[in-house]
């Protein structure tokens, strides 16, 4: 097999997207040709002869990847209103996480007041001589201000 088929045979891969030497998606150029042929960057030029054909094929097949590697206006519109529906969808389920969390905050708020409150009518009975602590549900006695 001389060069030339060999650099041909690494083109097909590289259209066929099964590249052996190269990484997979690489751009198709006269220098992934080459390397993919496990030649060295650069040996496929201009100044001989018999590269002027290979050279041809891989500009036109390098276009027509381009060509079909853009997606077209309506892809690009219908892919950017699905990735606004997941990231509006996520904004939902975070805002609700954020109402939870401010749920529960208030309801500490609320049980840390209580439980101040409890600890200074316990300490002001201190004070006053009585140890006696009252059993069952203190609650009774507190007022949680408006």
């Amino acid at each position: 097999m001389s060069a030339i088929d060999n650099y041909r045979a690494a083109l097909q891969r590289l259209i066929e997207g099964k590249p052996q030497n190269v990484p997979k998606g690489s751009a198709i150029n006269k220098d992934t040709v080459a390397l993919e042929a496990g030649r060295k960057r650069g040996s496929i030029k201009k100044s001989r002869a018999d590269n002027a054909p290979l050279i041809a094929e891989i500009e036109a097949a390098a276009a027509a990847h381009q060509d079909a590697a853009k997606p077209s206006a309506s892809e690009d519109a219908q892919k950017q209103k699905a990735r606004k529906q997941v990231a509006q969808e996520q904004l939902g389920a975070l805002k609700a996480d954020y109402e939870l969390a401010l749920q529960k905050i208030v309801s500490l708020v609320q049980e840390n007041y209580l439980l101040k409150q409890q600890i200074s009518e316990l300490t002001a009975d201190e004070l006053r001589g009585n140890k006696v602590v009252p059993l069952g549900d203190p609650h009774w006695k507190l007022r949680v201000p408006d």
